[in-house]
């Protein structure tokens, strides 16, 4: 029986294959390599479709090429600023373009790459304002490196063996490159736009010859045959980059969100809205009035899998979007396509709930309900508004009207504590509670478990406000830092419901306090009360110091206290670690508790007596 090739084997093997034979289509070097012996044709068709190699690149004919030896032995130039020579930071885009993949292969060569986006602390560190640094690339020499040279001189970055970059300046006259039009044309086309990197490869795979010597500068051969450049497009003069970056930006919405184009370009035209909204700081009438200038436009935000798609494009920004989201929502609400106003009433309701006013939020998705009865967002937020006022009966009336709406989580939650009906009793009958007060206003819909047993809907409806699509991404890194401590390709999906997760993204990640600020006010009373008494609850390690019939008697090591809670299957002598909490009449742990080792207790409770415990502390000592 064969042993199965190493993967890095046949990588390297495919490499070495391509660098040798030069650029080539995908079904021509797969079966070079099945010519090889390296394995079937079906196989590495698939390994070459697949490789991922940052010396491999694609280019713009459709062949695939190693980077170094499209680049070694060529020379490429660039106009030198003041701010350059006194820094050391080259730009890169335009002129140097090419060289910023073979550089960021050097592990200790002459350059360094930095990118605007992700280095800023260290160009500011140079002395580089971002207005004196465009966006994209910059190779970074060191300012030793270009003592001598004066602003304005022509120098020359040529690409040794191995992919070493060196600096010289350009004395003579420069060489002339023919046809630089004509090689354009047949890469990019009169009527399309390519990425300046992609055709910077192209043009080094048509031509051998092709700066080998000193030319002028690669922008200035663009602009010469008559193409422009804007960011890090390359086009024939007078090409529509803006209508460009929109089509691409439609088809990227599109495919990643598996819209229709038009609901796509709704979506885009939505989000440039809400940005226009945020940057101008617009009013409501001025917003009214542009959405109604052009309502077309906003017409494919009607299928909610659109507007889901443009609320998480607005959630996405790291700047506060969402009054401006609100505004925009609520002026397609009133001026928008009527097909697309349940979405309008949608979004402004998402936004509402972020901005903490839940009730305005509830009214948007009862209109939004109202508008369309079949508009499943808006008709699921209503029935979790419902579980968290406690009137399981209407959550569950509502989740009745979704498709699948049974198979919710909520639905289980809501399952669990439905009231008992009693249909002896008229509306205005005095309740079988006792209280006195008519049943209508009592307990008709509402739960009629005592505070102890409502502790745990309580922390469920804590739990689904974290898990939703707007907050979950503190749940998910927990997650995944959680998972790093296993070797199991469903950890992360399994890591996200864990109590552990779930209860250091509610306490020490805040999620528990957001909700009660946000949803309190629906609260009932008494759950209202409980839940601020549990945001003074710390963590803690506790050891179980008895057992009795299904209780445990559990005492915190840190504060000496004792509590008695539902036993867990625990033994006398056990740690653990949770938060033990009042519900009602009792204390329990609903949380979930993990299990502490002696050797490690005093580090676990090192980390939680902090002043300010960190989520991922949590998550990392309890690993």
């Amino acid at each position: 029986m064969s042993a199965t090739p190493d993967p890095r084997d046949l990588t390297s093997a495919a490499i070495a294959d391509l660098r040798a034979s030069g650029p080539s289509t995908g079904e021509e070097w797969a079966q070079r390599l099945a010519d090889a012996g390296h394995g079937s044709l079906p196989a590495m068709t698939e390994l070459v479709e697949l490789l991922d190699h940052p010396q491999v690149v694609l280019l713009a004919d459709g062949r695939n090429a190693v980077l170094d030896t499209l680049v070694e032995g060529r020379v490429f130039t660039h106009r030198l600023s003041s701010g350059e020579i006194a820094s050391g930071l080259l730009h890169a885009d335009p002129d140097l373009t090419p060289l910023v993949l073979p550089a960021m292969a050097q592990d200790d060569g002459p350059a360094r790459v930095l990118f605007a986006d992700y280095d800023a602390d260290e160009m500011a560190a140079l002395g580089i304002a971002d207005e004196d640094f465009p966006e994209g690339a910059g190779l970074l020499f060191g300012d030793a490196a270009l003592q001598g040279y004066s602003p304005g001189d022509l120098i020359a970055v040529t690409v040794g063996s191995g992919g070493a970059l060196a600096l010289s300046v350009v004395d003579g006259d420069v060489v002339d490159v023919p046809d630089m039009a004509d090689r354009l044309d047949r890469i990019v086309g009169a009527d399309n736009a390519d990425n300046l990197e992609t055709v910077a490869w192209q043009l080094l795979a048509d031509d051998a010859r092709l700066f080998s010597a000193p030319t002028a500068p690669l922008g200035e051969l663009i602009e010469t045959a008559g193409y422009d450049l804007d960011g890090d497009y390359v086009a024939a003069r007078g090409f529509d980059f803006g209508a460009h970056r929109l089509a691409t930006h439609v088809a990227l919405v599109a495919r990643e969100n598996e819209l229709h184009p038009d609901e796509a370009a709704a979506v885009v035209s939505f989000v440039q809205l809400v940005g226009i909204v945020h940057d101008d700081e617009l009013d409501l009438a001025d917003v009214r009035a542009r959405v109604a200038e052009d309502t077309e436009s906003f017409v494919g935000l009607e299928d909610p899998a659109a507007a889901a798609a443009a609320l998480d494009l607005v959630n996405a920004v790291e700047d506060d979007f969402i009054p401006a989201l609100y505004t925009t929502a609520s002026a397609v609400v009133g001026a928008g396509p009527r097909r697309a106003r349940a979405s309008g009433h949608w979004l402004a309701g998402m936004a509402a709930d972020t901005l903490g006013d839940v009730l305005e939020a509830e009214r948007h998705f009862a209109d939004a309900a109202a508008m369309d009865e079949a508009w499943t967002p808006a008709l699921f937020e209503l029935a979790q508004i419902a579980s968290d006022r406690g009137d399981a009966q209407r959550g569950l009336s509502l989740l009745s009207r979704i498709d699948g709406g049974q198979d919710e989580r909520l639905h289980d939650v809501l399952t669990r504590f439905a009231p008992t009906e009693h249909p002896e009793l008229g509306r205005n009958d005095k309740c079988w509670c006792g209280s006195g007060r008519k049943y209508k206003v009592c307990h008709l819909g509402r739960a009629d478990a005592a505070l102890d047993d409502r502790a745990h809907w309580l922390y469920e409806k804590a739990t689904l406000y974290a898990q939703s699509t707007v907050l979950f991404d503190l749940v998910l890194g927990l997650a995944e830092r959680r998972a790093q401590q296993r070797d199991d390709e469903g950890a992360v999906a399994q890591a996200f419901d864990e109590p552990l997760v779930i209860d250091t993204a509610l306490f020490e990640g805040g999620l528990f306090q957001l909700f009660v600020a946000r949803r309190g006010v629906l609260l009932p009373a008494d759950e209202r009360a409980l839940a601020d008494r549990w945001l003074h609850a710390r963590r803690s390690v506790h050891e179980v110091v008895a057992l009795e019939g299904s209780t445990a008697t559990l005492r915190d090591l840190a504060t000496d206290e004792t509590a008695v809670v539902d036993a867990g299957g625990w033994a006398v002598g056990d740690l653990l670690c949770s938060r033990v909490v009042p519900t009602g009449e009792r204390t329990q742990i609903v949380g979930g508790a993990e299990p502490v080792t002696g050797e490690r207790k005093d580090m676990v409770l090192a980390v939680l007596s902090a002043e300010t415990v960190e989520p991922e502390d949590v998550i990392d000592v309890l690993g």
